[in-house]
């Protein structure tokens, strides 16, 4: 009878011994995905991923010894501690490599996206028409983007012809005067128009149909790794262009150069026979439009976009529980603290001179203004530079790591882009390989402030003509640290 209950005993520290082992084994395993993980991630450098793979596989080789040392109860207990710690270790690794990998492949693509605009049918309101009216002829601004893609999309429901105007102002005036019923218009010109014509009221009109044509474009193709340009751009709800910024980078020499173009600056628009216009109404002549527009203005090639989303802005600074902004001087806003719309009417934001706490509303209001500074539009594009670093110290912060997987999906809404992921992975990699080593310069264009002709019409506004020697100069900086 004992000899059996000494048996049992036996095969049943066999079998909790061959578990372990068998656990041991399947945690190795666990660490060669993890491992593998991190390469095709790509931006640890070989050296870490070298450090990190001998620790995880010591550990686990340890834990193997520990737990088979004959009659040794220290070191099985101590075999066993290590296993939970490979585990724990393995299982955050992969949770966060995961996590990062998705975010990489999903935010930075060489493949084919869509570009959204909005279309309106709008009548005047006093017709009393609704959008079962909608029929016979519809009048339309023939420097509307995307044009015979809305009209074919528009089609597809109503019958209607075609009624093109080459000035907008007398598209207008012929809806005013009941000449013409319907008017096809995008949503960013729509826009526009009610920002700049103060005789003219948004009630007058009523919105009978709203639609969106979405038109595939391809990312370019990879240009020099180790020097190239990058716009970025900040547009707004009705997506006009109040940001505009080249990032010119030599990983040769590690140079940066930040060159800030101010949302007035009054240049040709490429592609448009030698006509000019603001550089914020210039993206409502196609995606592409100021990147282009630009790389004419400044002689040289810009081979990557980032577009910015300002609203997406405010809740990546809500997220963040608001940033802190330091300014030069003591002013009201002439924005009010709204989302989605040019009308100023409501709550104003005072901001002090010196460092003040932001959230996401407050930010982007601070980020909009520009009349209350003696220097219009050079002032805020400073803002949005420091707003933009604000936002990065929060995102390198403690607080980054402990949400990570949420910061990743707030931060993905907060931009679009064609850069590679190759070139992103590779630049981190060297950053967390040899340290911060960037020198960054910045500069921006001048000008005088005049009113002109804008959005290719007879419509005046409030330009600004650049000063030709902050222009000169400013090319002779972008070709220097691309020739360096």
């Amino acid at each position: 009878m004992k000899r059996k209950k000494k048996s049992v005993k036996r095969i049943l520290k066999h079998k909790i011994f061959r578990f372990r082992n068998i656990f041991s084994i399947l945690i190795i395993f666990l660490t060669v995905i993890l491992i593998t993980q991190l390469i095709k991630i790509n931006i640890l450098p070989a050296k870490y991923i070298a450090l990190a793979s001998a620790i995880l596989l010591g550990i686990n080789l340890l834990s193997i010894c520990f737990i088979n040392a004959h009659k040794k109860i220290v070191l099985k207990v101590l075999g066993t501690i290590l296993i939970i710690l490979s585990v724990a270790i393995n299982c955050i690794g992969l949770y966060y490599s995961a996590n990062t990998n998705k975010f990489i492949n999903e935010s930075f693509t060489s493949k084919s996206v869509f570009v959204k605009n909005t279309y309106y049918v709008l009548s005047k309101t006093e017709n009393n028409l609704q959008e079962k009216d909608i029929t016979g002829e519809i009048s339309t601004y023939k420097e509307t983007n995307n044009l015979a893609e809305a009209l074919e999309k528009l089609n597809d429901k109503y019958v209607l012809k075609e009624k093109q105007y080459d000035d907008l102002g007398l598209l207008f005036d012929n809806i005013n005067n009941s000449t013409d019923k319907f008017m096809l218009l995008e949503k960013s010109s729509y826009e526009i128009i009610f920002s700049i014509a103060e005789n003219m009221n948004r009630e007058d009109y009523t919105i009978l149909y709203e639609f969106d044509v979405f038109t595939k474009r391809r990312a370019p193709e990879t240009a020099n790794k180790e020097k190239f340009n990058i716009f970025i751009g900040g547009t707004d709800f009705a997506g006009l262009m109040d940001f505009n910024m080249i990032v010119s980078v030599n990983r040769n020499t590690h140079k940066v150069l930040l060159t800030s173009i101010p949302r007035d600056s009054y240049i040709e628009v490429a592609g448009k026979d030698g006509r000019y216009d603001k550089l914020s109404f210039i993206n409502a002549y196609g995606p592409d439009a100021n990147k282009e527009s630009l790389e004419k203005f400044l002689d040289t090639e810009i081979n990557y976009s980032v577009k910015i989303d300002t609203n997406s802005l405010v809740s990546v600074v809500d997220y963040l529980g608001g940033i802190e902004y330091c300014s030069d001087y003591e002013f009201t806003t002439t924005h009010a603290l709204v989302l989605n719309t040019y009308r100023d009417t409501g709550k104003k934001l005072r901001v002090i001179k010196g460092c003040q706490k932001l959230d996401g509303i407050e930010t982007l209001t601070v980020a909009r203004e520009r009349n209350a500074f003696p220097g219009r539009d050079r002032v805020r594009q400073k803002n949005c530079q420091q707003i933009m670093l604000a936002i990065f110290k929060k995102l390198i912060g403690t607080d980054t790591i402990l949400h990570y997987n949420e910061t990743l999906n707030t931060l993905g809404t907060l931009y679009e882009t064609d850069m590679p992921k190759e070139i992103i992975t590779d630049i981190i990699k060297e950053i967390l390989n040899k340290g911060n080593i960037w020198q960054i310069e910045t500069q921006s264009i001048d000008g005088t402030d005049t009113h002109n002709r804008v959005h290719l019409s007879n419509m005046i506004d409030w330009v600004m003509t650049p000063d030709p020697i902050t222009v000169e100069n400013a090319k002779t900086k972008l070709k220097e640290i691309m020739n360096d």
